[in-house]
């Protein structure tokens, strides 16, 4: 009996059901074109109502459309249901239950869903109880464009399930959308990435823009705030575009990849964003027509700027264009409705699924943006940017490797002596393209020549290039390889680049410089042995071999120099340096002429520091020009003590070939020749020889300003910087110095004394007096007096002397007749 009276109940179950889907089809519609008739003047039969067709009712744009659904009477069974309807965006929407021409139930919903309770703006629905009587349901519709209506008549417990699943729908699409556009702007904030903040900007709206159209915007923001953000949607839909458009905009940097689109994509941004705040300031919504325009114009620009990118975001552009394609086909179809091209459709309805997928896929292609940034900061954490090629961290890393193994290598240090050269008359992109282009034949030869002569336990075996710096490259050899063998990488080099590649219809040819150095023979970590390589290419540089093996004795003098360059910058400061006088005779008469001041520099580590090996240090270190004060202070100073005992002394004094030309030598040298109340005739300036060579113009604009002043000029160790006649006579200096390699074994070379014969000759002729340096012997300096030699000075004369020492020497010597009867030895 039991199971009888369950079997009645579910038959009784499927009849209902299919009561309710014939009442569903039992409905009529009548479109009410003057918008004006109330819903008492319907009851009442003014209205003229159609039966549905087949396909459905559609509510005609603009037009208050009336829909009509019976509900036949049930006296035995009072049930409770649900009449559910599919509310389209920005409609008007109103809901009546009517019984004997008696409204029972209502429900309005205004365009902006504010409605309570809440569930009525994403659900719309309306409740009745069927009875005795018939009933009908009245619903009026009022859209932007032709919509669909579809409803449905529910069961308590349908209608529990689909609004659960409805409001679980809408909050997993919200909060997606909410959780990925804080992230992004976040990551934005603190990484300075514009295109993340458009991204998470157009996010942002695009989820205030869902949640305004399906009502869900109610149950998370206050109900004024929901009804401001639910009037302003237009706005929200061109605020979006704009942020669509910046985002592809910075993504992919069309200023750089397709500049002809920067000016059409900006001022379309610009101009939607002018339009939504527009739309604010007046209080207005954006007209369909343009909202429906601005979506196709943004689309259109959009695709534009695809089609103009190069094969380098090939990939990125495929991925991000089909996470757009949800996005594109759910604007089409809204487009297209707008335009009344076809009604609402169940693209509508899979906006969620759209949304989900088109969120999901924007933060993959943002995933593989960062992850390809990741990969090239790896990347170029061991390689250089301009050439790609491994730098010299990696270099390091291989061979602390090699040296932990105990493996032999060879390091081979190049530098291409043309690149600046490239550089300055093509540019950087060109010079890194010849060197690509070098260095992929060099690669080649590389692999070639190491597989079939140097490497017999590893087939195919590569040799990496590395860069070093700038403008220096390096090579790893392993293994044991003989000087022979390093020989022929060494030609292999060499040759590869002096065949040259063409550019821009120029053959470049170059040459390179090498430096090589053996680990574990010439040093056994990595550090040292790129140093002891460099060693090697700097003494190359000084050298005509092809190629240079580091030498310990050439890095004993690189460490010196070292040593000696920074006791160099305190040694002024310490006092280290002292003026020695080496005294100078009038041969002719032999009376004192005075003395050349020479500068003496004594380190309490280095010991005794000779001139010849500081000054170019100081030169290219640039601390020369405080040397030449020094010298031009004290040697002025101590001239001035001396004139007070000796009136007719002559200095002179030696000044770099660089510091020659300075204004500011010119103003201390009068500043010092006035305090010190100094005859400027009896001060000379020793130049070399070497400096004057090939700086005719400028150097006879100095030695004019010099004269002015009253100072002399000497051209110092005369006879080694091949000047011509015509040169020194353009110049005309006031003293020759004839360098003392000619002057030593003058008895000994008639090749020597010819030339220190033919030098008094010249400078006479020229109205310069002449200087012998290097005169060591009695019959020297009786021999160049013969000669016609003005002056002279050297150790037969006096080693150069301490000043206290030198006042001695000439106390002693102004007393005779002729120095050569009072020397001192």
């Amino acid at each position: 009996m039991w199971g009888c009276d369950k079997a009645l109940k579910v038959l009784y179950a499927l009849l209902m059901m299919v009561v309710v889907c014939s009442s569903a089809n039992a409905s009529q519609v009548f479109n009410d074109l003057s918008n004006e008739m109330t819903i008492n003047e319907i009851i009442n039969g003014h209205g003229q109502f159609e039966n549905i067709e087949q396909d459905g009712a559609v509510a005609s744009k603009a037009v208050s459309t009336w829909v009509k659904f019976n509900i036949p009477a049930e006296p035995k069974a009072i049930r409770e249901s649900f009449f559910t309807i599919y509310k389209p965006v920005e409609t008007a929407l109103d809901m009546y239950v009517v019984e004997l021409g008696q409204i029972i139930a209502a429900v309005n919903l205004p365009t902006d869903n504010a409605v309570l309770p809440r569930l009525q703006s994403i659900y719309p629905h309306i409740k009745y109880k069927t009875s005795a009587f018939p009933q009908q349901v009245y619903v009026r519709f009022q859209a932007p464009f032709n919509a669909r209506i579809n409803y449905q008549v529910q069961s308590i417990h349908d209608f529990a399930e689909h609004s659960q699943s409805r409001l679980f729908w809408y909050g997993l699409e919200l909060g997606l959308l909410y959780f990925v556009a804080f992230f992004i702007l976040s990551v934005a904030v603190f990484s300075g990435r514009h295109y993340l903040l458009y991204l998470g900007t157009y996010l942002l709206l695009l989820a205030l823009q869902c949640s305004a159209n399906n009502g869900s915007i109610y149950y998370y923001l206050p109900k004024k705030a929901a009804q401001w953000f639910t009037h302003h949607c237009s706005m929200l839909l061109v605020a979006g575009l704009a942020a669509c458009l910046l985002f592809h905009f910075t993504f992919f940097k069309i200023n750089k990849n397709a500049k002809q689109l920067t000016y059409p994509t900006l001022i379309l941004a610009g101009l939607l964003i002018f339009m939504g705040l527009l739309s604010i300031g007046i209080g207005s919504p954006i007209a369909v027509q343009v909202q429906a325009l601005s979506v196709l114009t943004t689309i259109g620009l959009g695709i534009a700027m695809y089609a103009q990118l190069g094969k380098e975001h090939a990939t990125e552009a495929r991925v991000l264009l089909f996470a757009w394609l949800p996005m594109f086909v759910l604007a089409f179809t809204w487009v297209s409705m707008q335009l009344g091209i076809f009604v609402n459709s169940a693209l509508v309805n899979m906006s969620q699924i759209a949304v989900i997928s088109h969120v999901s896929l924007l933060g993959l292609v943002i995933y593989l943006r960062d992850k390809q940034q990741r990969d090239a900061f790896v990347f170029y954490t061991n390689h250089d940017k301009d050439t790609g090629l491994p730098n010299r961290l990696a270099l390091n890393q291989q061979l602390i490797k090699l040296v932990s193994s105990h493996q032999h290598h060879t390091l081979l240090l190049f530098k291409p002596l043309v690149l600046n050269s490239i550089r300055l008359n093509y540019g950087m992109d060109y010079a890194d393209r010849h060197l690509n282009s070098l260095f992929e034949k060099l690669n080649l030869q590389l692999d070639t020549y190491g597989n079939s002569t140097i490497s017999t336990k590893h087939s195919d075996k590569h040799t990496d290039i590395y860069r070093l710096d700038d403008s220096v490259f390096a090579v790893i050899l392993v293994g044991k390889l003989s000087l022979s063998q390093v020989e022929q990488y060494v030609c292999l080099l060499s040759s590869v680049f002096e065949e040259g590649v063409e550019l821009k219809g120029h053959q470049l040819v170059d040459k390179i410089e090498i430096g090589v150095a053996h680990s574990p023979v010439h040093a056994k970590s990595a550090e040292k042995l790129i140093q002891r390589a460099m060693l090697a290419l700097a003494t190359k540089c000084s050298s005509s071999e092809r190629w240079q093996l580091f030498d310990v004795a050439n890095s004993m003098v690189s460490e010196r120099r070292l040593k000696v360059t920074s006791a160099l910058k305190t040694a002024l400061d310490k006092g280290e340096f002292s003026l020695y006088m080496q005294p100078q005779v009038n041969l002719s008469t032999g009376k004192v002429h005075g003395a050349e001041g020479l500068l003496r520099w004594e380190h309490p580590e280095l010991g005794q520091v000779p001139p010849d090996e500081f000054i170019p240090i100081a030169e290219s270190s640039g601390m020369i020009y405080s040397v030449t004060e020094w010298v031009i202070e004290q040697g002025l100073h101590y001239q001035k003590q001396i004139v007070e005992l000796y009136p007719n002394h002559i200095l002179s004094l030696n000044i770099s070939g660089k510091d020659l030309a300075k204004r500011e030598l010119t103003v201390q040298l009068i500043t010092l020749i006035n305090e010190f109340n100094l005859n400027p005739r009896q001060i000379i300036l020793e130049i070399t020889e070497s400096v004057t060579i090939g700086k005719e113009a400028n150097l006879k604009e100095v030695v004019d300003d010099y004269r002015r002043i009253g100072i002399k000029v000497a051209i110092d160790d005369f006879g080694t910087g091949y000047s011509s006649l015509a040169y020194l006579s353009q110049l005309g200096f006031d003293e020759l110095k004839i360098d003392k390699q000619f002057v030593m074994d003058i008895e000994s070379s008639r090749t020597n004394q010819t030339i220190c014969k033919a030098t008094c000759d010249m400078a006479h002729s020229l109205g310069s007096k002449v200087v012998a340096e290097g005169i060591e012997s009695l019959a020297s300096y009786t021999r160049l007096q013969g000669f016609g030699c003005d002056f002279g000075q050297g150790y037969f004369i006096s080693r150069p002397l301490g000043f206290d020492e030198y006042l001695v020497w000439l106390n002693k010597a102004t007393r005779a007749d002729d120095v050569k009867h009072h020397l001192i030895r």
